[in-house]
Formats: C-alpha cells, structure tokens, sequence
C-alpha cells in the first residue's frame, strides 16, 4: 500500500509565461506558492487481478491501454511496468478552479508510480503527459510547485531547462501569507486548456499585443518576488491589482462580471489587492486583507465561501510504503 500526496499552488505573478508557446521563443517567469491543500492518491497491488481506479468515477480494466482517463492512461503506459493496481484518489478542492490541481494529480499519480525520481524529474515527466502526450494548452508551473512545494520563482529556458529559486523570506512575510492573503471561491469551475487555448493560438501567430503583456505580467513576477524578500507588502497589493487588469487584456472571457462584483465587494470591505488564480472565468480569488475579519464577513455576504490554507514547504511526498 502507497500514500502519495502533492500540494495545490497559488500563482502570484508571470501565469501565462510558462507555456511552452511563450517560454520557447522568450522565455518564462512564474512565482508560486505550494499550499497545505493537497491531492492525495492510493495504490495497493495486493491481490488484484484488474486495474480498479478510482477518481470522478470507477473504471476497472485489464491493460492500462483500456483506461479512459487521459492521465492516468498516460501514466500507467509509461511508468507502470507492475501488475495489476487498484488507485484512489481525491482532492481537496474540486478541479478546474485554478489552483493547478491537475498538475497536482498528474505529480501525486506519478510519484506512487515512481518513487525514486527527484523533484524536478517528477515535474518534467507530469509536463511531458500533459503537455507533449496530451497536447493540452497548460504551462508547466503548476507540476513544478507540486513537485517542490514552497515559495518559489521559476525560470522557463527556450531550451525546455527550468531553474527554480526558493525565496528568502522573513517570519512576518511567512506569516502574512498565512493570515493575510485569503482564497475566495467564485462558484464556478471552468477548463484552463481551453481558455488558455486562445493565448496559445495568438502567441504562436506573433500577436505583438500578446507578447507584450506576458512580457509585463513576468516584469511583475520578478517585481513581486522583490517585494516579498525586501518584505513590502503594499508593493505586493499593488503589483496583484495591476496583474488583475493584464489578465484581463489577455484573456477574453477570464474576468467575468460575477468575478468582478466579488472583487468589488474584498475591496469595499478593505481588500488590498486583488488576483485571479488560474486561467480565469472562475475558480478562486486569492485576496491580500490586512483586516481578515472585514473581508471574510463581506465575501460571506457575497457568497463567496473561504479555502483557509497555509504553506506547503515539502511538495511532492509519499506518505506509506
């Protein structure tokens, strides 16, 4: 029996810049935060004379070639030379709300599979599922902050090479992104590849527009990395609000006017800053409240129920053997 666990993230800065149609001819910069909300999976090969898997719904199968989760198919076919398993897993969010859970699922499936790979191994093989044997529109910092958890800046080479910096922060700015930033569900779950497509698409035919705003949204990512190490928060809140407005440039369709409203009501309430996790069009609302007890109330009044989270520092792990 195997425990497996990788930690959700939340982005602060340069989402958009690590998808490879943006890195490859640029390069990418991304600043995220692993989180104590996490994707747990299971596996026994006691005893089975099937694959039994268990996520949104139950398959058993014979061979992994037979599975219908795109994933797990994946996974099993190129790093599962075992027999027969039976896999469970669940998270602790549901997916498609921006906060990486399928990059989460991909590095906890493999890490049950294969123990023995280092974290950035682990991260490279979950983008080359998604990304290269999937072909979905995704970048590839959600796998890299499962895989290493904390607070980290990755740097996106052309050459597919990907550096990862943990930041050097104080006890109080720990602190502040345990208390003072807050996540705020919109209600809705929506599909990143396809709004990301849209990006995609525009990127690879040399939209100048679309690669000046990823080339500002990853001058903001170093910006706020500045700011959390030199522990100015008041930079950070307004670095957040000025992502805000290029996200929405961006991408069509990712600031909805229900989102909108939300982030009016965090910020009538005392809200210093305001971001959007994910691709847009839903998820989550990651909010800087120096009062947390003003913006909890306002957003419960809103009917935007609170995920509490802390620190991830560990990323990826097995929890049994």
């Amino acid at each position: 029996m195997v425990s497996t666990c990788a930690p959700l993230r939340v982005s602060l800065g340069g989402g958009g810049s690590d998808l490879p149609s943006h890195y490859r001819e640029h390069g990418g910069f991304v600043l995220s935060a692993a989180i104590d909300r996490r994707v747990h999976v299971l596996v026994s090969t006691t005893f089975q004379p099937r694959f039994r898997l268990k996520h949104l719904e139950w398959e058993e199968v014979d061979a992994p070639g037979q599975v219908r989760h795109p994933i797990l198919r994946a996974a099993l076919e190129r790093h599962w030379e075992g027999r027969p398993l039976e896999l469970a897993s669940v998270s602790e969010v549901p997916p498609g709300t921006g906060l990486g859970s399928s990059g989460s699922y991909t590095v906890a499936v493999l890490k049950a599979l294969r123990p023995e790979l280092d974290a950035t191994e682990l991260a490279e093989a979950a983008c080359e599922i998604e990304i290269e044997v999937l072909e979905r529109s995704v970048g590839k910092q959600d796998q890299y902050a499962a895989a290493w958890g904390g607070v980290c800046a990755y740097t996106f080479e052309p050459d597919d090479s990907v550096e990862v910096r943990r930041l050097r922060l104080s006890a109080e700015v720990e602190r502040a992104l345990r208390d003072e930033f807050l996540l705020f569900f919109t209600g809705a779950e929506r599909s990143a590849s396809d709004l990301l497509s849209h990006q995609v698409n525009r990127t690879l035919a040399g939209d100048a527009a679309t690669a000046a705003n990823l080339e500002r949204a990853k001058s903001l990512a170093r910006e706020t990395v500045a700011a959390l190490e030199a522990g100015d928060l008041e930079r950070c809140s307004e670095l957040m609000d000025e992502g805000w407005e290029l996200k929405r440039a961006r991408a069509p369709g990712a600031v909805t006017e229900e989102i909108e409203a939300l982030r009016a009501a965090a910020r009538g309430a005392g809200a210093r800053g305001v971001m959007l996790m994910g691709a847009g069009g839903g998820g989550f609302l990651l909010v800087r409240a120096p009062d947390p007890a003003r913006v909890r109330r306002a957003m419960a009044e809103a009917g935007a129920p609170e995920l509490r989270f802390g620190l991830d520092a560990a990323g990826a792990r097995r929890l049994a053997a």
